[in-house]
């Protein structure tokens, strides 16, 4: 016969064990808390060292504003703080901490150790041994605060079975300081693995702690960066964010900060997204570093003891806000060829054929050094030295353009930006695929196919000349399709496709538009495709799929007059991509050649 369990009150250390754990679970969440605790105190350095990756000692020095040593023994005790009196205190928070939980979780999974001195008193010592508080005594650094965590987990050593390698660990929290270090540009940061300096962060601006953090990613051209910022009720942006010059294949580089916290917001994350649409081709995203100040009455990061997690009242606002902030502020332009060269090695080495539509930065100066590392010579040589608009202002000044027909906006069209007064030269077509073209001080490679498939694409939307076919077009489809038809052939019957069930399964096609003629059993061929969707993805899916279809093809020899009508249609064009999110055209500057055969440094 089981024994009825008996209710009873946890030992104090064993609940504090416990609770420690939702807060503390790995060497780089001391870290994580030490700092949040660092700039609390208004420090303006924060130098972390961590020996065997933290699991050993962790260390952290700052020049704050110092602990008095009357509360010193109140540091590593349960919900003690100096940043929450009254509950109406968390609605109007400022601070990274508030809980009271960080330095009391860390006492009872190590042996702590905090000295620090004010500028009003001399300094003190505590020592607390996984929950057992020892007395203070006399003796600190000359300003601020220094913690030392040694033997984390010592005394739970299921606990410590989790944790990875130290190599692993000691990355983990370089990871964690750079995190912080982002929000807290005015702060200098440093890190030391032992004795080796791994992490050295000075305080700058906003943009570049964002660059000298990133100094080492190689997709980054840290020229291709630029900052966007907004304000609206009660919350303001900021974001430094990548041209689609630099781009990823994953969402690791978007990061979301509410009012300095980094946090996981999927519905921001989201918004940055759809920001750039088109921008980027599919499967490619942005850097962007999204920094959003929020009035703190409509925010709640009291959710989950790491504060990773936020609420906000006003999400979908910031959620409209970002898209629209992205959506004009990202200007447009062209990729470019890049080309890897040094002083002492003139031979050009093509690298990195870049292909999503680019747009221009509003910073084109070199890549700073810092002082964490040197850029790497791709970073060096993908650094674009020329503004294109600037450009155009000085040939435009006296001249007006000379063959282009049709005025396009000079802000939001980066090939007519681009010397706008020059007529093009078409020089003719590389791999029966590229058409190569000649205007002003630089080469395009235009694709051919994708180029006529953007401009089909175009005129199939704007055009509504509807034909009746003579003889219907019968096609047999799956149950599932039929089904979605049966629901859905209105949304065809303002594409002009007018659709009729005839049978089960069987349908038929009675008119098309007259520019879709000569490929209707293309269109049926979709038609007969699709089985689920709204209608702006059917409408998309459809004149994306016929404009390809009746596109000029990859390997399609075509002669100069027809080169140079499409040409020039593609350099009206006011965002260069194709229908599936492709940009087509490249952009070679005479510069870039020049550098490349050492006719210039």
């Amino acid at each position: 016969m089981n024994k009825v369990q008996k209710i009873h009150v946890l030992d104090p250390l064993v609940a504090q064990r416990i609770a420690a754990g939702e807060v503390i679970e790995r060497p780089s969440s001391v870290v994580r808390e030490l700092i949040d605790n660092a700039v609390d105190a208004k420090a303006k350095m924060i130098t972390v060292q961590v020996i065997d990756g933290g699991i050993e000692r962790i260390t952290v020095i700052d020049d704050g504003v110092g602990i008095e040593a009357d509360d010193l023994p109140l540091c590593c005790r349960s919900h003690t703080t100096s940043k929450v009196t009254t509950l109406e205190d968390l609605y109007t928070l400022e601070t990274m901490g508030f809980r009271g939980e960080a330095l009391y979780s860390i006492a009872a999974s190590a042996r702590v150790t905090i000295a620090s001195t004010t500028s009003k008193s001399e300094g003190a010592t505590i020592v607390v041994d996984n929950g057992i508080e020892h007395e203070v005594i006399p003796g600190g650094p000359q300003q601020g605060t220094k913690i030392d965590v040694e033997h984390l987990f010592g005394a739970i050593p299921a606990r410590k079975l989790f944790l990875k390698r130290p190599s692993t660990e000691s990355n983990m929290c370089r990871n964690t300081i750079i995190e912080k270090a982002i929000a807290f540009p005015e702060i200098t940061f440093r890190m030391y693995d032992g004795d080796r300096l791994k992490l050295d962060l000075p305080a700058t601006t906003p943009k570049q702690r964002v660059l000298d953090a990133l100094v080492h990613d190689k997709h980054l051209i840290h020229s291709e960066t630029t900052e966007l910022s907004d304000t609206a009720s009660r919350f303001s942006l900021y974001a430094v964010a990548s041209t689609p010059a630099s781009y990823r294949t994953d969402r690791s580089h978007i990061k979301i900060y509410i009012n300095q916290r980094p946090v996981e917001e999927y519905a921001l994350v989201q918004a940055i997204t759809y920001g750039y649409g088109e921008m980027l081709p599919g499967g490619a995203f942005p850097y962007c570093y999204l920094f959003v100040t929020v009035d703190p009455e409509l925010v709640d990061f009291n959710i989950h003891p790491a504060k990773r997690e936020v609420k906000l009242r006003n999400k979908a606002e910031i959620h409209h806000q970002v898209v629209v902030m992205i959506r004009q502020q990202m200007a447009k332009s062209l990729p470019r060829l890049h080309f890897d060269h040094t002083a002492s090695e003139q031979q050009p080495q093509f690298a990195n054929f870049d292909p999503p539509p680019y747009m221009p930065s509003t910073d084109h100066t070199s890549s700073p050094r810092g002082k964490i590392g040197e850029p790497s010579r791709n970073q060096q040589s993908q650094t674009h030295s020329q503004d294109w608009l600037e450009r155009a202002r000085k040939v435009l000044s006296g001249h007006k353009e000379a063959d282009v027909s049709k005025q396009v906006d000079s802000d939001s069209n980066p090939l007519e930006r681009k010397e706008e007064n020059s007529t093009f030269t078409y020089l003719g077509q590389a791999f029966e695929l590229f058409l190569i073209v000649q205007k002003g001080d630089s080469l395009y490679l235009i694709d051919q196919h994708a180029a006529h498939e953007r401009i089909l694409y175009d005129q199939i939307r704007k055009d509504g000349g509807i034909q009746k076919l003579m003889v219907p077009l019968d096609f047999e489809v799956d149950r599932t399709v039929d089904e979605f038809l049966q629901n859905h052939h209105h949304w065809y019957a303002e594409y002009g496709l007018d659709l009729r069930r005839i049978g089960d399964l069987s349908w038929e096609l009675h008119s098309i538009p007259a520019l879709w003629k000569s490929i209707e059993r293309d269109v049926v061929s979709f038609i007969s495709s699709q089985s689920a969707g709204d209608v702006t993805e059917l409408e998309k899916k459809l004149y994306a799929t016929i404009a390809c279809h009746a596109a000029i093809k990859d390997g399609d020899a075509i002669d100069a007059t027809t080169a140079e009508s499409l040409i020039q249609k593609v350099f009206q064009l006011e965002n260069p991509v194709c229908p599936h999110g492709r940009t087509f055209v490249v952009e070679i500057t005479k510069d870039q050649l020049w550098r490349s055969v050492g006719r210039i440094m």
